[in-house]
């Protein structure tokens, strides 16, 4: 059953990448920064982006205590040569995103939101996403 589920997680992550160019790479985290599923094909940056969402979550959570934000949703972070997004799914699971520098980041989160309600439904069902979505 887990299987499937990597599966259809997978499947969601890559989907989103092939419909957004910009999205150049997705892989969810446990709350520990261990990668779980991912579109990445370089277990170094997958490890690094795990370890940076783990350590993003605390300061997420301090940021919404201390400033009284209420939930957040997303972290964002742009640089001259990429952008990354971190979105906290459960407390047990964190999507990260590499994105081109050049994209529209209110764009990039519309589609990570959406991208996030489907795998929070691969996530929550009982029986790997037996809902057939897809």
């Amino acid at each position: 059953m887990l299987e499937a589920k990597a599966r259809l997680l997978h499947d969601r992550l890559l989907s989103l990448t092939t419909r957004v160019t910009d999205v150049r790479g997705l892989v969810l985290v446990d709350r520990s920064g261990l990668p779980l599923v991912s579109t990445l094909h370089s277990r170094a940056l997958e490890e690094a982006l795990g370890a940076f969402g783990a350590v993003s979550l605390g300061q997420m959570q301090r940021a919404q205590a201390d400033f009284e934000m209420g939930p957040l949703y997303l972290l964002h972070l742009a640089g001259r040569d990429r952008q990354v997004f971190v979105t906290p799914l459960t407390p047990d699971v964190t999507l990260i995103a590499i994105v081109d520098a050049g994209a529209t980041a209110s764009t990039v989160t519309l589609h990570l939101l959406g991208v996030c309600r489907d795998i929070l439904a691969v996530l929550l069902s009982g029986e790997g996403g037996a809902e057939g979505r897809g």
